[in-house]
């Protein structure tokens, strides 16, 4: 007789248990915000001259900017130049990523290229403002760059 009492808490008991600390784990949890699509971009440089080489991938003025993610993963790439993708993540409001390009290393002469904005929710469309970074070492060049959601693009909000 006491078998299968011994038995039933076991077999169900136990799983019913693990399930319910899976969801007290799991409240404190939150979707990242969705940024995937197209971006209508604006890059303001310092002195547009003084980026002309073979490392800057964008010229002045408006630009789209192409996002795809997955989680808080982020692949950037800008419609100039579809062969160089910044990769990164997202963490709550706050951008960063890398450019990965073949070749972009300080160590060999080239100039590396930093991704950091900030985006804002609050607008109609989502804007993030944000800065890419170029660094050959001795010289650090910072270019300023909005970006609005293009319109048609569904948004989602994630956990915020």
């Amino acid at each position: 007789m006491m078998r299968p009492i011994i038995l039933y808490l076991v077999l169900v008991g136990l799983p019913v248990l693990g399930i319910l600390g899976l969801l007290q784990v799991g409240q404190t949890l939150s979707a990242p915000i969705s940024l995937g699509g197209k971006w209508s971009a604006q890059l303001t440089p310092p002195d547009p001259r003084e980026l002309v080489g073979e490392d800057w991938l964008l010229r002045h003025g408006p630009t789209t900017l192409n996002i795809t993610q997955s989680g808080p993963n982020l692949l950037l790439s800008f419609e100039d130049d579809p062969k160089s993708t910044f990769v990164g993540n997202v963490r709550d409001v706050t951008i960063n990523a890398d450019l990965v390009r073949q070749g972009t290393a300080t160590s060999n002469g080239r100039v590396a290229i930093y991704f950091h904005a900030t985006v804002d929710l609050q607008t109609e469309p989502d804007r993030f403002v944000g800065v890419l970074i170029l660094d050959d070492g001795s010289l650090r060049t910072e270019v300023p760059l909005t970006a609005a959601r293009q319109s048609g693009v569904h948004r989602a909000n994630g956990g915020l």
